[in-house]
């Protein structure tokens, strides 16, 4: 499997410290963000996430997601930006969120997992 890298922005800044992939995550639906909300891309600094209803940056979130393989990680999250996705008729919003609190089991998790991509061939 071919993992893809998601270093930089369109205008060439790379916003997070930490290198962040586009992997399958499955995610438990949340009120906050809508029930169609999904993971777009993760590190171990944070997710980006799609979802249905707006949410201001500053507001703290609880979401449950499961990387392949593993099992379901609970994590405390904070808003850091937001914008509309004016073309996307359900997945309406764009978060970026930075994790605020993680177990320890689940860092463990987290990070095995993502050591493990890392050494995966990754396409750029």
């Amino acid at each position: 499997m071919v993992y893809k890298s998601m270093q930089g922005t369109k205008d060439g800044r790379d916003r997070s410290q930490y290198p962040r992939f586009e992997i399958p995550i499955q995610m438990r639906p949340t009120e906050i963000l809508g029930k169609e909300s999904r993971i777009k891309n993760i590190s171990m600094g944070g997710v980006r996430i799609f979802g249905t209803k707006k949410v201001d940056v500053g507001t703290t979130l609880k979401i449950d997601f499961a990387l392949p393989g593993s099992e379901w990680i609970i994590a405390k999250v904070q808003v850091v930006w937001a914008k509309e996705r004016p073309s996307q008729p359900i997945l309406k919003y764009d978060f970026g969120c930075r994790f605020i609190e993680v177990d320890s089991e689940s860092q463990k998790i987290l990070l095995e997992h993502l050591a493990m991509i890392s050494s995966l061939k990754i396409e750029v």
